[in-house]
């Protein structure tokens, strides 16, 4: 299994991360892929960029040097009840690909009760397409109630290369999202979250853990150029390969 498209990278508009916009189309050029998603962290995160960022009307091309671009964003999951960045509405409408994710600068650790509030508040907001990192040892939560619902109500999940590597307990708790994903026939992204143009498309661990998870190819959006395409023709009506 190889990805076509890494669906989780941060530019230096997040200034924890250190590549430029076209310096990650070019770290995806190098990795064979036809698209990258560029999210980065929503305004309530210390370092991100204002709304405005998000709101610029799309400011650059669809393609760049051979790479569809997907303009999006990674929503931070606020307290208490799991609302995300206050962004305009049109602003929002008009992203290509959209994540939302717990971190820690943005929503303290509560327990699970108020987690589980919280993912299912994001489970039925519209504007969010995917969950982020769920495996996240801090953020306990009720796996199968919410995977169980995803389908219903439209939401993937991500499996996070960059978490096997630095969030503590995120193989065994990504690895039962990934069977529980197989379980119930929930769509799967596997992300680098990179944060350089030398990290895009590194999901070496996070291919391992699905594929030893016995989620099938199938499941997989970013394994396929159709299956990609399709997803993001019947969300957005983007065709990347136009």
């Amino acid at each position: 299994m190889k990805i076509v498209a890494d669906m989780h990278t941060h530019t230096n508009a997040s200034t924890h991360a250190y590549s430029s916009l076209h310096e990650m189309v070019q770290g995806a050029k190098r990795q064979g892929h036809i698209a990258i998603a560029i999210t980065d962290h929503g305004p309530a995160m210390d370092d991100a960029p204002h709304w405005w960022h998000f709101g610029a009307n799309r400011p650059f091309p669809n393609r760049i040097d051979g790479i569809y671009v997907l303009w999006g964003i990674e929503y931070n999951i606020l307290p208490p009840n799991g609302g995300v960045d206050p962004i305009p509405l049109k602003a929002a409408e008009s992203l290509d690909y959209t994540i939302a994710s717990f971190h820690g600068p943005c929503y303290t650790p509560a327990g699970q009760r108020a987690h589980d509030l919280a993912l299912d508040t994001i489970l039925k907001n519209p504007l969010v397409m995917c969950f982020g990192h769920l495996g996240n040892s801090k953020f306990p939560f009720d796996k199968e109630k919410l995977i169980s619902q995803c389908n219903q109500y439209g939401k993937i999940v991500e499996i996070n290369n960059n978490s096997t590597r630095v969030r503590k307990g995120s193989w065994e708790n990504c690895a039962e999202i990934a069977k529980l994903c197989a379980k119930y026939r929930v769509p799967i992204m596997v992300t680098s979250d990179a944060h350089s143009e030398f990290a895009v498309g590194q999901v070496d661990a996070a291919l391992e853990l699905v594929q030893s998870a016995g989620v099938p190819e199938e499941l997989v959006i970013n394994a396929d150029e159709n299956r990609l395409r399709n997803f993001l023709l019947e969300r957005k009506g983007i065709d990347i390969f136009a």
